[in-house]
């Protein structure tokens, strides 16, 4: 019997352990056991112990010895080895690329490219992981998140502001995210295995990109997106980011658009929550009535999928310059203003049915 010692093969260590099951198997089929109790007994699946007993039964307890491990040897002599080692751990946008991943199709052209030896992607992975690479991904937890506030507002607050309509008006709901800094995306790349990759951008220090989004919803109309962004280049009197005034604009302009009143809900950024935002809110109670999320639980949030989905098209960019970067968001959000079905499906991940069958 031969395993690969590659991914999803056996170590050293393990093809011993798995020869020694073999060879217990064997006894048990020469002392009369059939293979289904075989396996049973042995812990392995029926499928393993029929094979085992199909070749126990050609060459006898000999042919269940193991042959070492499967395979050929790596095409990389241990001189390019340490080379492509280097070669990888100058990034993926010192080769050429946009955004800074290193797939296994990215890895195979390098190797090409240095050392005119072909490899397919397959192969790349297991290489890399034979290097002590694996394909990782950050993963970020909420510690003051309060699930019984979450179940509360969904089984109160958000009942509540269903119900609380404008008789005779038309109405739309505005689930709304804050501005963000949309800082780089991290996604999954190939990196060595218990080093958590740390990927460089080139526009660092020239500013940042914020949005703000409206995703509007109608009965009987398709879903809306509405949006503004906001590029800081670091310059004098400049805004930062999204202010009070900013998000007034914004929602003038949503009421515009949408030429009805607005239900909107929000969470508790500190520009919703300022002393001119509420007197600001209060002046327009005639078509704007704002609720918050509860704190710490952006599942309810549609616009939060938004945000995911530009992001999975900005992965590990090595964007050039702010101005790249912001026109490269716009594209994003633009693409998204003409797939209601892909607004529809954000909000229908919330799991917060937004209008009752009749």
């Amino acid at each position: 019997m031969r395993y690969s010692d590659r991914s999803g093969g056996l170590s050293a260590a393990e093809r011993a352990r798995r020869e020694a099951l073999r060879f217990r198997a064997a006894d048990m089929f020469a002392g009369g056991i059939k293979p289904p109790w075989a396996a049973q007994l042995l812990g392995i699946t029926r499928k393993s112990a029929y094979e085992w007993y199909a070749v126990w039964l050609k060459g006898g307890k000999a042919a269940l010895v193991s042959k070492g491990a499967a395979g050929a040897g790596c095409k990389l002599t241990a001189d390019q080895v340490e080379r492509l080692k280097a070669e990888l751990d100058r990034g993926a946008a010192a080769h050429g690329w946009d955004d800074q991943r290193w797939t296994a199709a990215r890895v195979a052209t390098v190797i090409a490219e240095r050392f005119h030896i072909h490899y397919t992607a397959r192969g790349v992975a297991y290489l890399l992981q034979r290097l002590g690479w694996s394909f990782q991904v950050p993963v970020h937890h909420a510690t003051k998140r309060d699930e019984e506030q979450i179940q509360h507002w969904k089984r109160w607050t958000w009942p509540a502001l269903k119900e609380r309509g404008r008789p005779g008006v038309p109405g739309s709901a505005s689930p709304m995210s804050p501005a963000r800094a949309l800082r780089p995306p991290k996604g999954r790349t190939w990196a060595r295995r218990g080093h958590t990759p740390v990927l460089t951008v080139s526009y660092g220090g020239q500013g940042r990109v914020s949005i703000a989004g409206l995703v509007c919803v109608k009965p009987g109309m398709r879903t809306r997106l509405i949006y503004r962004t906001l590029t800081y280049h670091r310059r004098k009197g400049e805004p930062k980011g999204f202010g009070v005034e900013q998000f007034k604009a914004l929602l003038h302009a949503a009421h515009a658009q949408l030429g009805g009143p607005i239900s909107l809900v929000w969470d508790s950024l500190p520009e919703h929550l300022c002393a001119r935002m509420r007197d600001w809110i209060t002046e327009q109670e005639d078509w704007l009535v704002v609720y918050r999320f509860p704190a710490y639980a952006p599942e309810l949030n549609p616009a939060e999928g938004l945000w995911a989905n530009l992001r999975g098209t900005l992965l590990n960019f090595a964007v050039r310059g702010i101005d790249q970067l912001t026109v490269l968001i716009r594209h994003g959000l633009k693409r998204m203003q003409y797939q209601p079905g892909l607004l529809d499906g954000f909000i229908a991940e919330t799991g917060l049915v937004l209008f009752d069958p009749p």
